[in-house]
């Protein structure tokens, strides 16, 4: 998964962004990924409903490659 990649992932922080809020907690949410790091784990950048979230790759599973 890299940079401008659509995925799923699971993140609890989201929660409060939902409609209502924590409504898909320990569900899938849809976002892209906007940035990646790697300290000691992967983790990816996702815009979800215009702010931006951590994720562990393992949380994450690819929808469409930006390729």
């Amino acid at each position: 998964m890299d940079v401008g990649d659509l995925i799923y992932f699971k993140c609890i922080g989201a929660g409060k962004y939902d409609n209502p809020p924590w409504s898909k907690d320990g569900e899938w949410r849809i976002g892209i990924i906007v940035g990646t790091k790697k300290i000691v784990f992967e983790v990816f950048q996702i815009y979800y409903r215009g702010e931006v979230f951590v994720a562990l790759k393992e949380n994450c599973s690819l929808i469409r490659s930006a390729q």
